[in-house]
């Protein structure tokens, strides 16, 4: 790997880490206060944890997708600006969201907490764009003619994974617009992704994949 596309990956490293540490800020992880902020920090333990879990993911993801891509090209480039880009501004309705579930499931009133409606739009459109943009970097290896043949069933795999991810998204920002009673099965719709991703990791070919 030339020293082009470490520096790249190193700035890639660094956008997840901010966007990881501005997670931690925004959900209130601080040391100081009373013990009343000690144990509203406690409760929100579990909204860092889904964020920071969400986050990993993709970070993951751009790991992997870059030993199946090599040194890759100029869309290579432009797709890992993209997803850089959209996640530094997603992490902000991605800290809303797990916050709010996490009142939710403690029970803490709140009055300032946005409608469902409005929070999983803005929530869908941005896991949206991280995931078809993660499915656009592994079909970006899965079309390049350097990708080892053997590994063009995972590398396809992985694009497709990613595309149900989008999918899904489209689905709960659609319910969630869409107001009244299908706002509801908005957050509903994400519990649907361990079934359909799990189905298809069965039936899909992975073949062989790098060490």
């Amino acid at each position: 790997m030339t020293s082009v596309s470490a520096r790249l990956d190193a700035f890639t490293d660094a956008a997840f880490a901010f966007a990881v540490t501005v997670l931690m800020v925004s959900g209130g992880m601080s040391t100081e206060g009373s013990d009343a902020d000690l144990m509203t920090i406690v409760r929100r333990i579990p909204a860092f944890g889904i964020g920071y879990v969400i986050v990993g993911m993709f970070w993951f993801a751009h790991v992997r997708w870059r030993r199946f891509r090599g040194e890759g090209d100029w869309r290579s480039v432009l797709l890992t600006f993209l997803l850089i880009f959209v996640v530094l501004i997603y992490i902000f309705p991605l800290g809303a969201m797990a916050t709010d579930l996490s009142s939710l499931i403690f029970g803490e009133p709140d009055p300032d907490r946005p409608s469902v409606r409005m929070l999983f739009t803005v929530y869908g459109v941005g896991f949206f764009a991280m995931s078809a943009t993660t499915s656009l970097l592994f079909w970006d290896a899965f079309v390049s003619t350097e990708l080892d043949p053997a590994l063009r069933s995972p590398v396809k795999g992985e694009a497709i994974i990613y595309a149900i991810l989008a999918g899904t998204a489209v689905v709960s920002t659609a319910l969630a617009m869409a107001g009244g009673s299908p706002a509801f099965f908005a957050p509903f719709i994400y519990a649907s992704l361990p079934i359909t991703i799990g189905v298809f990791s069965w039936f899909w070919h992975w073949g062989d994949t790098p060490a």
